[in-house]
């Protein structure tokens, strides 16, 4: 008899199977659309007579004998139990646990002690989440390119959480795979080293011109920038190649506006501009003139990554041709730049906090389990309304859990 059933089963299930494939080509995709509803109730059939063996099998044996549910299966229970919109009775029937279990699992998840215990703990290790979001949300409110995984990184950190690079590009999900540059020979500089590395701000000085490509003209800038604290002392633009008189009023101005009457040495290159009278005008000043060497680029290396950041946001920026307004941008540039950009050569601090000597307050490291939760507030500010000159602002405050 058994042998009979099954070869009639069989046949009936091919026979079905034979006529749904043919449904599924039909040229009508009305009866194309039966067919594959057909085949889901089908499906949905059998998936349910294997739940229902399953779930007979674990409701023959005591309460006290049952396998218990892992953390990852209990919060998995919670969602389905949410999604499928069932009452916590309801839930017990279909997962054979006792409706007052599946009522200590949902008052657990308002409380956070409790629900490490019964939903799972996170790895001691594992970041806050108030620090992940905090991260994610600078990666949406600032997409800029220049505010990478090392700037949002010096910001958190200045805000005082701890944080890595590394755990910023692994909460950002940046793989990226970079091709190995291949660098030419280059010829180093033989400068002395309290030119090249100062340890005081004011004491060196460098000065250095571009040229930047607006609408319709060409708008030369120069710069001066702190060889320690890398503030840019002075930004001006021209309407026409600045001449020896122009750097050298410049240089002047910088040095009354600083109070501490001008640097000790001056670092420039080979221009025409640096030749003749310059050199007349820094003696003037008691300002030591030092010429890098040709070939050279690492002694007035500073300024010119000072140029690097300034091109992209001002072919962006200098969208009317005028040499008072884009003044006026450049003057709005150099306070993000001092004020509110941290620097790679001082960790978390701006050239402004350098020159002050100002210190950061120490990190916290957040953690899942840490007992601490903290409240993080984000906010995008920008310097003279320009959104190209923006700035987070963070707010930590500290709440305590109290424990169970």
């Amino acid at each position: 008899m058994w042998a009979l059933a099954d070869a009639v089963a069989t046949l009936l299930a091919c026979s079905a199977v034979a006529a749904r494939a043919r449904l599924l080509t039909h040229a009508s995709p009305l009866i194309r659309l039966m067919a594959q509803r057909d085949s889901l109730h089908h499906e949905t059939t059998l998936l349910e007579r294997e739940l229902a063996i399953f779930r007979s099998q674990r409701q023959r044996r005591p309460a006290k004998q049952r396998p218990q549910y892992s953390p990852e299966e209990r919060a998995q229970i919670l969602q389905v139990m949410r999604l499928r919109h069932w009452s916590a009775k309801e839930a017990g029937r279909h997962f054979v646990v006792h409706p007052n279990t599946i009522r200590n699992w949902q008052k657990a998840v308002d409380d956070k002690l409790r629900s490490e215990q019964l939903l799972g703990a996170p790895p001691w290790n594992r970041l806050h989440e108030g620090v992940r979001w905090l991260v994610q949300e600078m990666r949406r409110a600032f997409p800029e390119p220049e505010f990478g995984s090392r700037t949002i990184a010096r910001h958190v950190l200045r805000a005082g959480i701890g944080i890595s690079r590394t755990s910023v590009r692994r909460i950002l999900e940046e793989e990226t795979t970079r091709r190995p540059r291949s660098y030419p020979d280059q010829r180093f500089t033989t400068a002395p080293k309290h030119v090249q590395h100062p340890n005081e701000p004011g004491r060196v000085w460098h000065l250095d011109m571009t040229t930047i490509l607006t609408a319709w003209r060409k708008v030369e800038v120069a710069a001066i920038v702190d060889g320690y604290s890398r503030r840019i002392v002075a930004l001006k633009a021209f309407g026409r190649r600045p001449q020896t008189d122009d750097l050298a009023g410049l240089l002047e101005d910088a040095a009354n506006a600083s109070g501490g009457g001008g640097p000790r040495f001056l670092v420039t290159d080979h221009g025409s501009q640096f030749r003749g009278r310059f050199g007349s005008c820094m003696s003037k000043l008691g300002v030591t003139h030092v010429r890098g060497q040709v070939y050279t680029w690492q002694l007035n290396a500073k300024v010119e990554r000072v140029f690097r950041d300034l091109k992209p946001w001002a072919r962006r920026a200098f969208l009317v041709p005028n040499v008072l307004r884009i003044q006026r941008q450049l003057d709005a540039y150099r306070r993000w730049h001092n004020d509110f950009r941290p620097h790679a050569a001082h960790g978390t601090l701006t050239p402004a906090e350098v020159e002050r000597s100002a210190s950061m307050p120490e990190p916290v490291a957040y953690r899942q389990r840490g007992g601490v939760e903290p409240r993080i507030r984000l906010h995008r500010r920008c310097v003279r309304g320009d959104p190209r000159l923006a700035y987070p602002v963070i707010r930590v405050v500290e709440h305590r859990l109290e424990a169970a």
